[in-house]
């Protein structure tokens, strides 16, 4: 049986230390060795939400066609949740397998293991519970957020390149400063997102996030010097 393994996280976080990824992957690898499944093609989905719509699924929509192209018989995940929080989404994939021919298979099983009814109504509650734990996590999230900033506290993550200053008094250099300011040196000098992360060893979505925060190499050394 071919397969092709799909891995997902949510946040820049997760895949910055990989450890999201890395886990999923590995679950994927182990259970095609035990079931004797031959892992065709592996796609990665990064800093992408569960919720997000199938159109804007870009390495989602590449596996979903992987498996027709690489005549194989399923899409791997990990957990079903990994493929998508939507329960349309979730279906909508379910359905282009099968006009392929294939099927998705979770390694936690989740009622992949066959498309009897009894198992199907179990990937549909499994999806149900999938988006009501992205809506309470969200409602949650806000509701923090809503309290922090009634205390007066900084919302959100610092810059890279930046820590919050003991007591929470405002925002301070910090060692991987001289890493952000190199990357706006080298945009200052006229070299591409992908040069860049040559040079660094960034991804290129991470020299975008800090060359959209500062814009030029001046005007990240002003803020260091003056940042409250």
């Amino acid at each position: 049986m071919r397969v092709v393994g799909f891995y997902r996280v949510s946040t820049d976080a997760q895949v910055e230390s990989g450890l999201g990824l890395e886990a999923q992957r590995s679950a994927v690898e182990a259970y095609c060795l035990t079931q004797g499944y031959e892992l065709v093609a592996h796609f990665t989905e990064g800093g992408v939400s569960g919720k997000t719509p199938l159109t804007d699924r870009k390495e989602l929509l590449r596996a979903l066609a992987s498996v027709k192209t690489l005549e194989a018989d399923a899409l791997v995940v990990a957990k079903l949740d990994r493929l998508s929080r939507d329960p349309l989404t979730q279906m909508t994939a379910e359905r282009v397998l099968a006009k392929a021919g294939a099927r998705v298979v979770s390694v936690a099983g989740e009622g992949t293991e066959g498309e009897d009814p009894a198992q199907v109504l179990l990937r549909r509650i499994m999806g149900a519970v999938a988006e009501a734990e992205a809506s309470f996590t969200g409602a949650r999230v806000k509701e923090a957020l809503r309290a922090k900033k009634a205390r007066g506290e900084r919302l959100g993550r610092p810059p890279f390149g930046f820590q919050l200053r003991p007591g929470g008094g405002g925002l301070t250099p910090d060692k991987h400063f001289p890493e952000a300011l190199r990357v706006m040196e080298l945009r200052d000098q006229g070299l591409t997102y992908k040069s860049i992360g040559q040079e660094t060893g960034f991804t290129q979505n991470k020299v975008f996030r800090i060359v959209s925060r500062w814009g030029d190499a001046s005007s990240l050394l002003e803020k260091a010097q003056g940042y409250e």
